[in-house]
């Protein structure tokens, strides 16, 4: 299938919002998504909705044929059906890549989640052993193996498979809830926009990535600290707290 040419979309985008006197920011208003939207198309870093062609190209003078081609058609250029079903495969592509997962960054984050894997699964490990060995505790060592395995799942998800750019209609509506299949995210008084959603998905991920890594470190050594009690048992579940700060201190901080 074909698709879109991210670089040479965003400078012919970027080209054709100076030629009508727009910052970033006006144009974002004209079409009722954020600047950083604006921002992360003419980079090239992402791609906007299919359903924002339409008005992005009214907004800029041009056809939607033109931001697909990525170029001005001449006025006398006509389109010959097999490029207009390359256009079409294009636009489908374009479609498909709406909130695109993992993003340009999404390889690092895959290799610092490989790398935090191997501490978590020694830790899983030692945490099941210490559980056959020390059955009478064994409700000190099974949260901290729970939160480890749950926050290896989060990993997976948020460093490789997250959406990086939401649907245009969370910057108009400023929509209370994340969705994608599985994962719902709502967090009382945090609007998902996509000024702020890549801020949180970085926090996302390292919460994931710390709380995988230490959190049968933090049951061992507390257990060998203080002994097998609460402290052992309740300690590590502390970095749930963590988990709704990281969605809600850079989603308000970054609601803009």
């Amino acid at each position: 299938m074909q698709e879109i040419d991210r670089e040479r979309f965003g400078a012919f985008v970027a080209g054709l919002r100076r030629e009508k006197g727009l910052t970033q920011r006006e144009l974002a208003r004209r079409i009722y998504v954020s600047d950083k939207a604006v921002s992360k198309w003419e980079r090239g870093a992402g791609l906007p909705d299919i359903s924002m062609l339409i008005p992005l190209a009214e907004a800029l003078g041009a056809s939607v044929t033109e931001l697909l081609e990525g170029r001005r058609l001449a006025p006398d250029e006509s389109v010959d059906p097999q490029r207009a079903e390359e256009l079409v495969q294009k636009a489908l592509a374009l479609s498909g890549r709406s909130g695109g997962r993992g993003g340009p960054d999404r390889k690092k984050w895959g290799v610092r989640y490989g790398l935090c894997l191997l501490p978590a699964l020694g830790e899983a490990a030692w945490l099941v052993y210490r559980m056959a060995q020390d059955s009478a505790h064994w409700s000190v060592y099974y949260p901290a193996l729970l939160l480890t395995a749950l926050a290896a799942g989060f990993g997976i998800y948020f460093c490789l498979f997250a959406k990086t750019d939401l649907p245009w209609y969370h910057d108009v509506d400023r929509i209370g809830l994340y969705y994608d299949g599985l994962v719902h995210i709502n967090v009382p008084g945090v609007r998902f926009t996509n000024r702020n959603w890549p801020h949180i998905l970085r926090w996302l991920r390292a919460w994931s990535l710390l709380t995988m890594t230490l959190s049968g470190a933090v049951c061992l050594g507390t257990k060998w600290l203080f002994g097998p009690g609460a402290l052992a048992t309740w300690l590590p579940m502390a970095s749930l707290a963590g988990l709704l700060a990281a969605i809600y201190v850079p989603g308000r901080r970054y609601d803009g």
